[in-house]
């Protein structure tokens, strides 16, 4: 049965038949929990969910393929990709790659799909001198963006990284979504999105293209000025279960009783036009 409701599906099956013309594929790496509660661990909770969403896209367009591994039955494989955390999707496609870790709904959804859409056909959405200025970089860079579904913002960033991805592999990107993993959220601090690590350095809001370029070039540089940022915008970080309590106390202050399953997880349609499915 798809995991994605009917007017779901037939959306993204035409958006992919209009605008994928190149390959792609997802490798999806999740792992089978044992049921103990670990306390140095966020549980794999979204695990069926990336894996079912990720074979559903692949049935959509002859060109997306689907590979699926386990975290534990190929511990090799996984630290040879450095893959830490499940689940992982590895988005492939033109030579270039990205990994997003965690469920990629809500407003993430068309976010994702419209970089699967990028990477796959090699599209270099950048300006020619962010393009030249990533291009000349000293070293390869480490970029983790982290994101939630719960707010405008982080889906914009993940284009944004995505279109970076998408044009150079001495940037690699690797894309979190925390509402999930609330330890690993309070292990690194996190209280605003979006948040951005440049090889470890931390940077809290907004980037516009030619200042996260210009920030990416300074930290491969080893310059640690921060680049200058017009403004910064940032929204608090809020953890899955604290914006199911919020969408509850919501809907009994207006009266509703308690929102449907998903409720509150939703987001508008995304630049693509693509339905964002919630969170189960």
């Amino acid at each position: 049965m798809s995991p994605m409701q009917r007017e779901a599906r037939a959306q993204l099956e035409m958006h992919l038949a209009q605008s994928l013309v190149g390959r792609a594929g997802l490798d999806v790496w999740t792992r089978t929990e044992s049921g103990l509660v670990l306390s140095d661990r966020d549980s794999c909770t979204h695990c069926d969910a990336v894996a079912e969403n990720a074979r559903e896209i692949a049935t959509t367009h002859g060109s997306v393929t689907f590979t699926p591994y386990d975290l534990d039955r190929h511990a090799d494989r996984a630290e040879e990709a450095g893959i830490e955390r499940a689940p992982t999707t590895v988005v492939r496609g033109g030579g270039r790659s990205l990994r997003f870790v965690g469920l990629w709904s809500g407003g993430l959804f068309g976010a994702f799909v419209d970089v699967l859409v990028l990477l796959g056909n090699g599209q270099q959405l950048l300006t020619p001198e962010s393009r030249e200025a990533l291009s000349a970089l000293p070293r390869p860079v480490e970029v983790e963006l982290a994101v939630t579904p719960f707010e405008p913002l982080s889906p914009q960033m993940v284009l944004l990284v995505g279109a970076i991805a998408a044009v150079t592999r001495s940037v690699r990107v690797t894309i979190t979504e925390y509402a999930e993993f609330p330890k690993l959220a309070l292990t690194r601090s996190l209280t605003q999105l979006p948040t951005i690590w440049i090889d470890g350095q931390r940077f809290e809001g907004m980037w516009s293209e030619s200042e996260l370029v210009e920030q990416i070039s300074r930290v491969a540089q080893q310059d640690g000025e921060p680049a200058i940022r017009e403004r910064i915008v940032a929204v608090p970080y809020v953890s899955e279960a604290q914006a199911g309590q919020m969408a509850q106390q919501m809907a009994v202050e207006q009266g509703g009783g308690a929102p449907a399953p998903g409720a509150g997880a939703g987001a508008p349609q995304t630049s693509s036009g693509l339905f964002v499915p919630g969170r189960d």
